[in-house]
């Protein structure tokens, strides 16, 4: 059997396609094996191979090959299949080339394939005889986004293909979903130019429900064999009214309620959040991380990005009716009192639950531990979940998560947990309840994900860039993180003195040598729940913001990795470089009169030392903002600390330059903001001047190839762990190359519509927005629209007023709910492919229905490390589900706006 591969493609020069695939003549799956193609002419390209008749079907792809560089790139997508007839013949394989780059791409992805599109089971037809002189053209498109109950068809002009009528199309299989394949035969004296297109078949109605736009497609068949096969792959459904596009909500699971739950959201709550998304015409429900933090056992564990484990799930999350044997009296009591707080009340929360639960387990600990269910999960799990088990079990005898604290349990060892894992240890117990409790989480969790998913509606999960630096991760595998950093970010409309989660950052050089296993077991893990997933600050997959562990803000940070300034650049420029004077404080009398006023004296006294006439530097017992932080707790009132904590910690940031940590004598960072400090502007102008081209070369210029190759070494490996759909939140400093890799690798951008990413314009320019991101007026960070119109300046809510929403005259003082509505109807006109809604903006649009205060609906102050992470709504998801007005109209406005 001769088989010829052609395929259209443009190369550079010195590079050339192959084909490499699963039979000896396509280099058995070896790269450097691969079937060198011959190029004909206008970009084609063609090899021949001969292989044996009873081949059923080969698996291949296609590379380009650098020879200059010797250098080799895979086509985009997963292998691809032909399958063979029986018979000596001739097979023509005419393909295109998978780029990357294609929009369509994010259809192949588990949240449309499993959740939007999930396709019903098209049986395959017997192949055709392939008889001589005759012709068999096979019709293959990958084609992910086919709706439910359609199946893919091929219309053209021709008898075998319905002569265009639309209830006699050619239906096509989809055995190898979401490649379709069907085949037609006829004499080879009727060859000759066909017109063509793809189409969508009801198989209720009994005919064509939709026609792919654009122009005809054309195959032009010249045969040359007596007995021939010709197997055409197309690409890109065209769809008739503009690319697809859907619209969801957001909201943590703990700010769900509902009658059932206790006091806070729960995993089976999602249940009837999807019901109330269905019955809107929601496509999506996005959710906050869900992992365990129980690190304190207080109210500051309710931080949900602080996980003490990126793999174990939260215990106040779980739903404890599903717990056999859980007293029902006790928790009937329980829900009635938490259920009765407007907001989630965490410790007592987790009091009443960790209670039941563990009532719940002794009551039947055999039994659990021989359940089949358990037992599979436990084989699925026992990487992490046995070691995690460990850190909950250490703790709590050590009351800290801290395990520097731990004595001879503070390096974790597989010695040590072989041991205090077997039945009959002093930890045994305890490990087998915190298993007790990850199984019936995974399970409710994982049946939530299925019921969305038939429901067509995709599950989002949220990963969070950082780890705790108190967690099971840090304790098992402490050589993967830098724990002598503090991740962060740098000053942006959230906090004018940058963020400091205190997260340690990572060790990339370390987590490469395996290929990223933790990353992709992190993904695998995610991927039990989820079929999306918003990748938190993926700017950190660039570069991350490192703040030394002596800072307590985020603004003396620096950009990990980066290219520093050199010793020798500010003499190229004429700059006569002084580290005291570029790389301390800055502290002058009028500075410190005009920071300090009356208090500046005594300031002196306790906190200074004087360097030369009118200069001055902290003492050593102060030179950070950790020590002095421990300073005013020694010796000052908690009234007076407070007064002077921040005014001291601006002195203490009045730097120009940070000494790098590999080389501080001859490498350095430019502060972030320099221009803004009194250091720079005492300043000659020249300097100013000098300096101010290193920085903006610094920061916009030197780093943008250099941060493109790091993500571009670590996100793959995430992309490629799972077939998820990717959500970056690309908010914040965003270097020029981020759009570019994001559109490379088919991860969604975030667009917000208070937060543009051009600076020429105040809020978000409809000419800015890529079909491939997720729109939304606000996120869990930011005010929800309400509460911003209330407490925004009046001029620049008038300028949104009049510039957003085309509104004449003066705005309203409250947002009132034809302005939420306005802002949501906007939204859903946007190109972006998906539009995902706050709960809170939603129920904006009713003024029955919102909460009376705007303000008590925000989730999270930035700028507040220490803020309680306790919104709850104020309705039941059973009562939003009966409210057919208001359902009613949001299903008009979304359905409006939805294509496909």
């Amino acid at each position: 059997m001769q088989i010829t591969f052609n395929i259209h493609y443009y190369t550079q020069w010195g590079q050339q396609l192959a084909i490499v695939g699963d039979v000896p003549e396509l280099g058995a799956d070896q790269l450097d094996r691969a079937l060198l193609l011959q190029y004909k002419k206008d970009g084609h390209w063609e090899g021949r191979i001969h292989v044996s008749e009873d081949l059923e079907k080969i698996n291949y792809k296609y590379i380009l090959v650098d020879g200059a560089k010797g250098s080799l790139a895979e086509e985009w997508g997963a292998s691809r299949i032909l399958r063979l007839s029986d018979g000596d013949f001739h097979c023509w394989v005419k393909d295109y080339w998978r780029t990357s780059e294609e929009d369509q791409n994010v259809f192949y992805s588990s949240a449309f394939k499993n959740a939007i599109f999930k396709a019903g089971k098209f049986r395959r037809l017997a192949p055709k005889v392939i008889k001589k002189d005759e012709v068999i053209i096979r019709f293959q498109m990958d084609a992910p986004a086919v709706p439910p109950g359609m199946q893919l068809g091929v219309l053209g002009n021709i008898e075998e293909l319905g002569n265009w009528n639309q209830t006699k199309p050619l239906l096509l299989d989809n055995v190898d979903h979401p490649r379709w394949t069907g085949e037609i035969q006829f004499p080879k004296y009727r060859v000759g130019n066909i017109a063509y297109k793809y189409c969508f078949y009801d198989k209720k109605t009994l005919r064509v429900e939709l026609i792919e736009g654009g122009s005809n497609r054309s195959l032009n068949i010249n045969t040359l064999f007596d007995k021939e096969m010709v197997k055409v792959t197309d690409q890109n459904f065209s769809l008739p009214k503009g690319p697809w596009k859907g619209a969801g909500m957001a909201v943590p699971v703990f700010s769900l309620r509902t009658k059932d739950s206790c006091g806070v959201g729960e995993f089976s709550d999602l249940k009837k959040m999807v019901d109330w998304a269905d019955k809107c015409s929601m496509r999506m429900v996005q959710i906050l991380p869900v992992n365990d933090t129980t690190a304190t056992k207080t109210w500051t564990d309710s931080y949900p990005y602080a996980a003490i484990s990126v793999f174990a799930l939260h215990p106040i999350l779980l739903h404890l009716d599903h717990l056999p044997g859980v007293d029902k009296t006790a928790l009937k009591k329980a829900k009635t009192q938490l259920n009765k707080l407007d907001q989630v009340d965490y410790e007592a929360v987790m009091k009443e639950k960790i209670t039941l639960a563990k009532q719940a387990f002794l009551s039947d600990v055999d039994g659990f531990l021989k359940d089949k269910a358990f037992k599979k999960y436990f084989r699925e799990s026992k990487h992490w979940l046995e070691p995690f088990a460990l850190f909950c079990y250490f703790r709590d005898q050590y009351n800290t998560p801290d395990f520097s604290k731990w004595g001879s349990h503070q390096k974790y060892s597989k010695t040590l947990l072989k041991k205090m894992a077997k039945p009959g240890s002093e930890a045994y117990e305890e490990m087998t309840f915190t298993y007790y409790l990850q199984f019936y989480l995974d399970q409710q969790l994982r049946a939530a994900a299925d019921y969305a998913r038939s429901k067509g509606i995709v599950l989002k999960g949220d990963l969070p860039i950082g780890i705790y630096r108190y967690s099971a991760d840090a304790w098992v595998a402490p050589e993967l993180y830098n724990m002598n950093g503090q991740a962060g970010a740098p000053p942006d409309p959230f906090s004018e003195t940058g963020q400091n989660w205190g997260f340690p950052t990572y060790d990339w050089k370390t987590m490469a040598k395996d290929g990223y296993q933790w990353w992709k077991d992190r993904m695998i893990q995610l991927a039990r729940y989820f079929d999306a997933y918003r990748i938190d600050h993926i700017l950190g997959f660039f570069r991350i913001w490192e703040i030394p562990l002596d800072q307590v803000d985020g603004i003396l940070g620096t950009f990990n990795p980066a290219i520093p300034i050199e010793r020798s650049e500010f003499s190229q420029k004429g700059i006569s470089f002084e580290f005291e004077r570029y790389c301390r404080p800055f502290i002058s009398d009028r500075i410190l009169e005009d920071l300090f006023g009356e208090q500046t004296a005594m300031v002196k006294t306790q906190f200074l030392v004087a360097m030369a006439p009118g200069r001055y530097q902290f003492k050593a017992e102060c030179s950070s903002q950790r020590k002095v932080l421990t300073f005013l707790d020694e010796h000052f009132t908690p009234e007076l600390k407070e007064e002077l904590k921040d005014k001291l910690f601006s002195l203490i940031s009045n730097v120009l330059l940070i000494p790098d940590n590999n080389d501080p004598q001859t490498k350095f960072h430019p502060r972030i903001d320099m221009i803004k400090t009194t250091s720079y502007q005492n300043l000659d102008t020249i300097s100013q001047g000098k300096l101010r081209e290193l920085y903006y070369d610094y920061f916009y210029n030197r780093q943008e190839s250099f941060w493109k190759d790091q993500a571009m070494e670590k996100l793959p490996a995430l992309s490629k762990a799972t077939d998820m759909l990717i959500c970056g939140e690309d908010l914040g400093m965003v270097p020029d190359c981020v759009p570019g890799v994001m559109e490379e690798l088919n991860i969604l951008t975030l667009e917000i519509q208070r937060m543009s990413k051009n600076p020429a314009t105040e809020f978000l320019n409809v000419n800015d927005i890529p079909y491939l991101s997720v729109a939304s007026p606000s996120t869990h960070d930011m005010s929800p629209i309400r509460a911003w119109w209330e407490e925004a300046e009046w001029e620049q809510v008038q300028r949104f007023y009049e510039q957003e929403l085309r509104m004449i005259g003066d705005h309203p003082f409250y947002c009132e709910p034809y302005i939420a509505q306005a802002i949501i109807n906007q939204h859903l006109s946007w190109p972006s492919m998906w539009t995902v809604f706050p709960i809170q903006d939603l129920l904006a649009m009713d003024g029955r229905l919102r909460f009376d205060d705007p303000f008590a609906e925000r989730i999270n102050v930035p700028a507040n490390p220490k803020h309680y992470w306790r919104y709850r709504m104020h309705l039941n998801l059973e009562q939003l589900i009966e409210e057919n007005g208001f359902n009613n109209m949001l299903k008009a406005m979304l359905s409006s706006a939805n294509r496909l």
